[in-house]
């Protein structure tokens, strides 16, 4: 931000959120349904664009920041199904987090893995952690964060998180239950959200798991990140070669009474010098596309993201103007599924229910 008020020769103030996602959403949605004219800008996740797009709280930014030639260098499934609303761009992606495989090496190694190529390594790895106190998957399966690896899986099988009547769908809800099942995944997963299953992680609790990429920095912190102890991998072969995205973005509110000067900020934060500058100061991956494959960005991790990149479809997460509701009730369903309280048949109803009630309803 200082290099910004620098670059812009304009002051920059800054508010803390809240760091519970809940909290903040909650925050931010109070701010701008009263009409608040003192913040200028706001960051937001996938779950708060995919609300707030749809209320009339934000400006649109097609035409001043998120032109077609800006726009170019993200990702454009992602900026049609989480950024735009009615053909308007409303948000301005400034880091991109990759939902990437992360392997224990050590543990591998013990299981005498050199990688896991297949499902079926993972049973290897399974037996080999038995009755040890360590597992061979990890996963945060508390409810509002369960959403992200049922989407995951959903896409790995070849099914559609929208349509619970397909065979692929539910085969890969099936697959989750087994993990839980045959004790490949601790059951105290089930209360874990992301900062609790990254401990375990950091602890060596468990063998792999899915993670977002902006967690590398946490590792490395910790002394736990290297080739020989927590790392990027390739995926284990699915059906699909596809995973998950997330940014965070910005978003001017229309009730600012500086819109100059935040458009101005934003087109500079938009560029692909401002992008590049966040990767390197911040360490973590920014949204812009050219800057991610420019070979003279340097970034731990970046030739993994790099390859992501190359050899997996990505997607945006199946979100909606209730995501905050939508994903809760998705994820009660599924655990009460995985711990016997519904039966397939029960679950894959209620699923598909909670799809037409929030996915569904709408008319924007």
């Amino acid at each position: 931000m200082s290099q910004a008020e620098k670059d812009l020769g304009i002051k920059i103030h800054i508010e803390k959120c809240p760091a519970n996602a809940d909290n903040r959403q909650a925050k931010i949605a109070t701010l701008l349904t009263s009409g608040d004219d003192s913040v200028d800008l706001i960051t937001v996740n996938d779950e708060m664009i995919s609300e707030f797009k749809h209320k009339g709280f934000l400006l649109p930014l097609e035409d001043t920041v998120m032109t077609e030639e800006t726009a170019a260098n993200f990702l454009q499934e992602y900026l049609k199904e989480i950024c735009m609303s009615d053909g308007h761009i409303f948000s301005v992606p400034f880091r991109m987090d990759i939902m990437a495989f992360w392997v224990n090496q050590e543990l591998l190694d013990q299981a005498g893995l050199d990688r896991l190529s297949c499902l079926s390594d993972l049973e290897i790895l399974q037996k080999k952690l038995q009755n040890t106190g360590k597992y061979a998957y990890g996963d945060a399966w508390e409810i509002s964060y369960i959403y992200n690896s049922i989407s995951e899986y959903v896409d790995f099988f070849g099914g559609d998180y929208t349509d619970w009547t397909d065979p692929k769908t539910r085969e890969a809800a099936e697959y989750m239950k087994r993990m839980l099942d045959t004790g490949m995944i601790s059951e105290e997963n089930l209360i874990d959200q992301h900062d609790q299953l990254n401990e375990k992680f950091i602890n060596g609790q468990y063998g792999c798991m899915f993670m977002y990429t902006g967690v590398l920095s946490t590792f490395q912190n910790a002394g736990v990140y290297g080739k020989d102890k927590i790392h990027m991998a390739p995926f284990p072969e699915f059906d699909e070669k596809v995973t998950n995205i997330a940014t965070w973005q910005y978003v001017l509110n229309k009730n600012s009474d500086h819109k100059e000067a935040a458009l101005k900020f934003l087109q500079y934060v938009s560029g692909y010098e401002a992008s590049k500058n966040y990767g390197q100061l911040t360490k973590m991956c920014p949204a812009r596309l050219d800057v991610i494959e420019d070979k003279n960005f340097d970034l731990d991790g970046i030739e993994m993201i790099r390859q992501y990149l190359k050899d997996y479809k990505l997607k945006a997460r199946p979100l909606c103007a209730d995501s905050i509701e939508a994903v809760s009730s998705m994820g009660t369903e599924f655990q009460k599924y995985v711990l016997g309280q519904k039966t397939e048949a029960e679950f894959f109803a209620g699923a598909q229910n909670c799809i037409d009630q929030y996915y569904k309803k709408a008319s924007y």
